[in-house]
């Protein structure tokens, strides 16, 4: 008999990994709510007409098509037309333009959002990487001002602070910025694209692999070629120091190098729009850790000016990216409407979390195990209920079974407290604290503070 499994790139959520996936979603929900954003949601399907061509870039490629049903699917393949209408939507910004012109005679002129659900992408499956996966996205509608960025960065700042993930780099950048400095520079038009492709894999291969690429397709320039590949490697040094003044001093000498050019004027405009950026977030934050970061490249057609990801120290890949799409919404609105937004990449955080054995306690320590020591089942049950409207998360032992194994169930399954007996009359539970193998006799009171003390 064959093994059956999940499809593949796909996955089953034991409930140890799904408590862990709800604690990451609660704690990115609590916090966005603060900064006055309310949750969304959209079918996991879309119209081809909404997926296909609105600036998904190469994940557009990896769409899961949806077949046609019955008749129309008949239809369809006797005159050899298109066999699918729907997709399955391959991130949530896209779902969230076609969200904004459906309803827009409902949102208020700043819609501030955020949605937590799965994406497909008929991607190659690898470590790190699936066909299923969840995002989160924060988005601001209708906000045109970068003080819009600020609010953005400065609230997904205070995620990555309350899910505890260590050093990391949140690296702020301009779409518009390295396309002009390569203009500058001499670079010619048609091969800006292949440069900030090759660019993109910098986190993913060795420096001297991407200046080799970046050789090979200024072969025919190359006084050109020297010029990019010291500024990309001047800028990847950079990437590593952890001072911020030290990109500015850089990135004014390249300025000054660029001044007659004829993107001069432009790159400055950017610049100085990214700069405003970084110390507003620094005024608001000062134990921000935005750094700046010129050849930042963001795979996404539909980002028109600020772009963002934040790196977490010892993983080389993003954690989470955004930025500024004024042209995307206003493709299904019919109207020109700014938009500004980030998506965390849940698997990327929760593989971090499992990893470093952060943030399992803390998703289950609220749940505790009311042992069986030879009490009637229906005695156990009504004290759990009893347990359960006092605010405790109870799982009860309905089975005869010696205690130690009771102990090592509930150890087993993430739970740390168990209950051996519960008083009513005196509103006092005995407890075992399990990673400790030590009992204790507390007020009812007492022992839920202390659960929510470690919550």
């Amino acid at each position: 008999m064959s093994s059956i499994g999940p499809p593949t790139g796909m996955r089953d959520w034991l409930p140890q990994d799904a408590l862990l996936r709800q604690h990451l979603m609660e704690t990115i929900g609590r916090v966005y709510r603060l900064y006055g954003y309310l949750p969304i949601d959209t079918p996991v399907m879309e119209d081809l007409a909404v997926l296909l061509g609105k600036g998904g870039g190469e994940n557009e490629k990896l769409l899961f098509k949806i077949l046609k049903r019955g008749e129309k699917l008949a239809d369809a393949q006797g005159a050899g037309g298109e066999l699918a209408d729907y997709g399955l939507r391959f991130d949530l910004t896209v779902p969230l333009a076609r969200f904004v012109a459906t309803h827009q005679g409902k949102l208020p002129k700043v819609f501030r959002r955020y949605h937590i659900g799965p994406v497909w992408r008929a991607d190659r499956p690898q470590k790190g990487r699936f066909r299923e996966f969840y995002q989160c996205d924060i988005d601001v509608v209708g906000g045109a001002s970068p003080d819009y960025e600020v609010e953005v960065i400065t609230a997904t700042e205070r995620v990555l602070k309350e899910l505890n993930l260590g050093k990391y780099r949140f690296r702020l950048s301009d779409k518009r910025l390295l396309p002009l400095l390569l203009e500058g520079y001499g670079v010619p038009q048609e091969q800006i694209g292949p440069i900030t492709i090759a660019l993109d894999k910098l986190d993913k291969v060795p420096l001297d692999e991407v200046c080799a690429e970046v050789q090979k397709i200024l072969v025919a320039r190359p006084a050109v070629s020297t010029k990019v590949q010291q500024f990309i490697r001047d800028t990847d040094e950079i990437r590593k120091v952890s001072a911020r003044p030290a990109p500015y001093a850089f990135f004014d000498k390249v300025l000054r190098e660029l001044e007659q050019s004829v993107v001069y004027a432009e790159l400055e405009t950017v610049h100085n729009n990214s700069m405003c950026i970084m110390h507003s977030v620094l005024t608001v934050n000062a134990h921000s850790s935005i750094v700046f970061d010129p050849i930042l490249v963001r795979g996404m057609d539909y980002y028109t000016g600020p772009v963002y990801e934040a790196v977490v120290e010892g993983y080389p890949s993003a954690i989470l990216g955004g930025g500024r799409y004024d042209g995307l919404i206003g493709q299904f609105a019919g109207k020109p409407i700014p938009a500004v937004g980030c998506s965390i990449g849940f698997e990327r955080i929760l593989s971090i979390l499992q990893e470093r054995k952060a943030g399992q306690a803390a998703a289950t320590t609220a749940r505790v195990l009311l042992v069986n020591e030879g009490q009637p089942a229906d005695l156990l049950q009504q004290q759990a209920e009893q347990l359960r409207n006092a605010g405790l998360y109870v799982e009860t032992s309905l089975a005869q079974d010696d205690l130690g194994r009771q102990f090592k169930y509930a150890e087993t399954t993430g739970i740390l407290w168990a209950i051996r007996r519960f008083d009513q009359a005196a509103s006092s539970v005995t407890v075992r604290y399990l990673p400790e193998r030590k009992d204790l006799t507390l007020a009812l009171a007492d022992f839920l503070a202390r659960l929510r003390g470690v919550e």
